[in-house]
């Protein structure tokens, strides 16, 4: 960067700065002249609010203010900075769209190949029963149960993303829940906080890694991690890990309970109603698709139970009809339920307080779902999806951070992490559970591991292998892997797209070119000159170092963490620059600060998804996952220097 020029005597300052600097040196003339009054300039011009730094600082404010309060999507949000840092004239083209062709955007894509394998081949699935068996219960049962689920998560997420271990693994830990006995809230945070750790594990392990290693890769004189650089920092945090939950995490853990039926949870009674159709309803031979006035009014029909004792019809298809004297099970806001009866008039019977008996039957079941990342329902409603008709499957509740959302179910667009009270025919759930869109809580017959499976891990282990032993790029050996897959049948072709988040891809493009917008202009050089006067006031680099590691803890907690951990690499590689130290220490911290997203459910991925299904409130991330925080941070900052000396 160009050092500012120094202000001239005969003319106005160009910047804010400069006039402040153009003051001092008058005071300072005049005081050695011995002038009783310095004379200042009338007033400063206003800041140059078309320099390319200063757009590059607004682009950035106002990316993470759109970030932290979700008014856009990541994706639309990161595209965007492309577009006005060229724009602008802040990036030229190539730069602004070379992150979209880096080798971080491969990678990732790469390895989202390999997850769906390790799900598709049941072998995640089948791993995670195995180790997470036993029909034992007691207190014993439980630490048993919280470790193995720890160090599980942990070990996964070293080589897959970590939210697609958590999908993996939700259904698993709710199966062992039920067998053990041990309240499923006991088992989420753990898989949740053990898979932001083992992230730590691997460069491959996630986006936030790779794009961190993208950054280093494109900075003359620093040299790429390696596969496995930091695997002893990050299995030491997941022993941590482990062991906190041993303790004192495992007290803090709340309590959920086991006992509570599925309609206690989700409060069934309070939007479900059996009504009676009369003889002279106009209802009669009808089909139940035929009735557009429950569309209409958001209710849905979830049984029709005949008169004389005829077999319940749960799940109704479209072509089932109402007969006179039949009981319809109904569902829908009580405002809904009450504006229908003034149209529609209705005679309502007992409502379905005596349990699920009306609910489920020998093919038609009740189970809890769960909204993954990635799923295409993210941002639609059940209306606008036209989930029903997709699925066959009716949605009974809605449960968001803990409440449910009892009014206009059907316009409530979805979020990662809402959990659903669904009723559908057990083939219907089946091939949900099989699209992934929704994440099937129930218990199901453990999955078989056939020859894919070591298809799978063995294409895994030459993909390590030829990181490890070769200097081949990680990103083509992740693409060579991704291909072996596809050849081999184990993925199809046409999966690939599906199975690849390109938000994600997105999101680290755009990030990329922001973080080289924020290098080209020297924002990076002046919050580390910032932070070197520090050292000049006499603290030593492993300060700077925990400063760096804390400030990224803590913007991960409510920012996106590929942008922060871009944006504060470049911090960190100035600030060694200037120091004069060795950059891996301090790269090192934003790694580490980057995958500490322990106090929100909003600051990973992993928390939003097992908030819903653990019965979580916001006070329990913070409650668990603060002292954790402070101790992974601990340990980071005294085996860091240790590991990677200044």
């Amino acid at each position: 960067m160009n050092p500012d020029p120094a202000p001239q005597r005969d003319g106005p300052p160009d910047s804010t700065v400069e006039a402040v600097r153009f003051a001092a040196d008058i005071i300072s003339d005049d005081v050695e002249g011995g002038a009783s009054a310095p004379t200042l300039p009338r007033s400063a011009p206003p800041m140059d609010l078309l320099d390319p730094a200063n757009i590059v600082l607004a682009v950035l404010v106002g990316s993470f203010a759109l970030f932290l309060t979700g008014a856009l999507r990541y994706e639309v949000t990161a595209l965007g900075v492309v577009v006005v840092l060229v724009l602008t004239g802040c990036l030229d083209v190539e730069a602004g769209f070379r992150g979209f062709s880096s080798s971080a955007v491969v990678l990732i894509a790469s390895m989202y190949v390999f997850g769906h394998a390790f799900t598709k081949s049941g072998l995640a699935e089948a791993l995670g029963r195995r180790l997470l068996g036993g029909d034992a219960t007691g207190s014993g049962q439980e630490r048993s149960l919280v470790l193995r689920m720890t160090a599980l998560s942990g070990v996964l997420s070293s080589v897959l993303s970590n939210t697609g271990v958590v999908a993996t693994l939700i259904p698993v830990a709710n199966s062992a829940s039920r067998r053990a006995r041990v309240p499923l809230s006991k088992l989420l945070l753990p898989l949740a906080f053990g898979s932001l750790v083992g992230g730590l594990v691997t460069v491959i392990a996630t986006s936030t890694n790779i794009a961190i290693d993208d950054v280093l890769g494109s900075r003359v004189g620093e040299e790429r991690f390696g596969l496995f650089e930091f695997s002893k920092l990050g299995l030491l945090l997941v022993a941590v890990t482990a062991a906190y939950f041993l303790g004192p995490g495992r007290w803090l853990l709340p309590d959920s309970g086991v006992e509570e039926s599925l309609s206690d949870r989700y409060q069934v009674p309070k939007f479900v109603t059996e009504v009676l159709v009369e003889p002279t309803s106009e209802l009669i031979n009808r089909n139940v698709s035929d009735v557009d006035v429950f569309q209409r009014f958001d209710v849905s029909v979830l049984g029709i139970v005949r008169a004389g004792g005829e077999r319940p019809v749960l799940a109704p298809g479209p072509y089932n009809r109402i007969r006179a004297e039949d009981t319809l099970i109904l569902q829908g806001s009580p405002d809904d339920l009450l504006r229908l009866s003034e149209v529609l008039p209705l005679r309502q019977r007992t409502s379905v307080a005596a349990g699920d008996t009306r609910l489920y039957s020998d093919d038609v079941r009740l189970v809890e779902s769960v909204i993954p990342a990635g799923s295409t329902y993210i941002g639609q409603s059940l209306a606008s999806s036209e989930f029903r008709t997709k699925t066959g499957l009716n949605v009974l509740a809605l449960s968001r951070h803990g409440s449910l959302q009892l009014r206009r179910l059907q316009d409530t667009p979805l979020e990662i992490g809402d959990t659903l009270l669904i009723q559908g025919h057990i083939r219907d759930i089946a091939r949900a559970r099989r699209e992934r869109e929704v994440l099937m809580l129930d218990e199901v017959q453990a999955p078989v591991a056939g020859h894919k499976s070591w298809v799978v891990l063995l294409t895994l282990l030459l993909v390590l292998l030829g990181a490890a032993l070769t200097s081949q790029p990680l990103a083509i050996l992740g693409l060579a892997g991704a291909m072996v897959l596809v050849l081999t049948r184990v993925v199809a072709p046409d999966e690939v797209p599906r199975v690849i988040d390109f938000k994600v891809i997105a999101l680290v493009g755009g990030m990329l070119a922001l973080g080289e917008a924020f290098h080209q202009q020297g924002l990076d050089l002046r919050v580390a000159g910032w932070l070197e006067g520090l050292a000049a006031d006499g603290h030593s680099p492993n300060v700077l170092m925990g400063v760096l590691l804390v400030a990224t803890m803590l913007l991960t907690q409510v920012l996106n963490n590929v942008s922060t951990a871009v944006i504060m690499t470049n911090v960190a590689l100035s600030l060694s620059t200037q120091l004069d130290v060795s950059s891996r220490p301090m790269v090192m911290a934003v790694v580490a600060g980057s995958s500490l997203a322990f106090l929100s459910p909003v600051a990973h991925q992993a928390n939003a998804m097992v908030m819903g299904p653990g019965g979580y409130r916001y006070a329990d991330f913070v409650k668990v996952g603060a002292p954790l925080a402070v101790l992974t941070g601990l340990v980071s900052l005294v085996v860091i220097p240790l590991w990677w000396p200044f």
